[in-house]
């Protein structure tokens, strides 16, 4: 089994991290454009959040998913959002979910470069050492 290189796992989290924070721009830009009482489908604006999550980033269908999952109740039961307005309690709560999830990218991106740095401080420290 290879090792984990954390240098890529750290820059696919900072990808992820780049997609999230696009898709919260996306929302409040849709918050912002219902409260002036424009009327959007959920199903367009989520089509369109979609591919902003699949656009090669690593694990959008993930990312798309738990967002998608946390808007479930909103749907009026009918396990669709073909027909469903936008409004404003629905937007807030996609934008929620995904500051939520933008938060726990945060998380990982800490966690990640932690082990960079710690990896890069070894190697330092082999280098001196060899050079000893």
């Amino acid at each position: 089994m290879g090792a984990i290189n954390t240098s890529q796992q750290l820059a696919k989290v900072r990808s992820k991290i780049d997609a999230q924070q696009q898709v919260v721009a996306r929302l409040e830009t849709e918050l912002q454009q219902t409260m002036l009482g424009e009327q959007r489908n959920v199903q367009n604006v989520l089509t369109d959040i979609q591919t902003q999550y699949y656009a090669g980033i690593p694990d959008g269908a993930i990312l798309y998913a738990a967002l998608e999952s946390g808007i479930q109740n909103f749907d009026g039961g009918t396990g669709t959002f073909t027909n469903v307005s936008l409004d404003q309690d629905l937007i807030r709560q996609m934008l929620y979910q995904a500051r939520a999830l933008l938060g726990e990218l945060r998380i990982e991106e800490q966690h990640y470069n932690q082990e960079v740095q710690q990896e890069q401080s070894l190697r330092k420290s082999l280098i001196d050492l060899s050079k000893a």
